[in-house]
C-alpha cells in the first residue's frame, strides 16, 4: 500500500464521522455554536421582552413615557417633645421625627433566564434618594424584604441620590436572574396635617410617596443562538 492510498484511507473515517455528526443541523445553528467558544460575545443591550416585573410593568416595557412608582409602607410625624430634666417639673423641649412604617421601598425585576448583565441604566422619573441595585443568580435565592440574603449589592454600601431625570448607570459585571431596586421614600410635605396633642407643642405629619422611574435597561452579553429571539 502507498503512502498516497493510506492517506485516503486515514480521511475517510473523519470524514464520515463529521457528516453524521452535522446531520440534522443548518448552518445557522452550527456557525453560533463554533463561535461561541472562538471569541466572546459583544455587550449589547438586552430587550425589554426578556424582562418582567410583576408590581411595576411600566419600567420594563421599552416605553419611555410610561412612569412606575415604588410603593411605600410608612409615614412621618415630627413634633415638639418634652425630655425629662434632672429635676422634677423641669425639662427641656427637643424635635423629635418618628418614622411609622419603613422609608426603604423595593422593585423587584426578572430575566427570563440567568444571563450576564454588564451594567443597568435606570431612567428617573423623580428624584429617587439613596437608589441602590442588588442582584440574585438563582431562583432559590428570590426573598422580598431587606433581608433578602441572596441579593448581592453591586456597589458595596453606595447608594446614589438622583436629581433629575438624566439616567443613572450601575456597573453589574456579573450572572443575574433578580434585580432588586430600592430607594428612599419622599416626604410629600404638601399633604401634611399639623395637629396639637396638647402635651408637646404642635407637630406635622407627614405622609411619604414613592420615588418614580420611567425605565430601567439592561445591557450584558446573550449567547449568540438567542440573539435572533430578540
Amino acid at each position: 500500500m502507498n503512502k498516497w492510498t493510506f492517506g485516503i484511507l486515514l480521511f475517510l473515517p473523519f470524514s464520515i464521522a463529521g457528516c453524521v455528526g452535522l446531520q440534522g443541523k443548518s448552518g445557522a445553528e452550527i456557525l453560533p455554536s463554533r463561535l461561541s467558544w472562538l471569541q466572546d460575545t459583544p455587550i449589547e443591550a438586552i430587550a425589554s421582552s426578556r424582562l418582567t416585573c410583576d408590581t411595576h410593568p411600566e419600567i420594563v416595557d421599552g416605553n419611555l413615557e410610561t412612569v412606575g412608582t415604588f410603593d411605600v409602607k410608612g409615614d412621618v410625624r415630627k413634633q415638639h417633645d418634652i425630655v425629662e430634666g434632672e429635676r422634677p417639673f423641669f425639662g427641656r423641649s427637643q424635635y423629635v421625627t418618628e418614622l411609622d412604617g419603613t422609608i426603604r421601598c423595593e422593585i423587584l425585576i426578572k430575566l427570563e433566564k440567568p444571563m450576564y448583565v454588564s451594567a443597568v441604566e435606570i431612567y428617573p422619573g423623580s428624584r429617587i434618594p439613596n437608589l441602590a441595585l442588588s442582584t440574585a443568580s438563582e431562583e432559590s435565592e428570590r426573598h422580598f424584604g431587606q433581608s433578602g440574603t441572596g441579593f448581592k449589592p453591586v456597589h458595596d454600601k453606595q447608594y446614589k441620590d438622583v436629581e433629575g431625570t438624566k439616567p443613572v448607570k450601575f456597573q453589574v459585571e456579573r450572572e443575574a436572574i433578580y434585580l432588586r431596586l430600592t430607594a428612599d421614600a419622599i416626604e410629600d410635605r404638601q399633604d401634611a396635617t399639623r395637629f396639637d396633642d396638647r402635651v408637646s407643642d404642635e407637630g406635622i405629619d407627614i405622609p411619604l410617596k414613592g420615588a418614580s422611574i420611567r425605565e430601567v435597561k439592561l445591557y450584558g452579553r446573550q449567547p449568540l443562538y438567542d440573539r435572533a429571539e430578540k
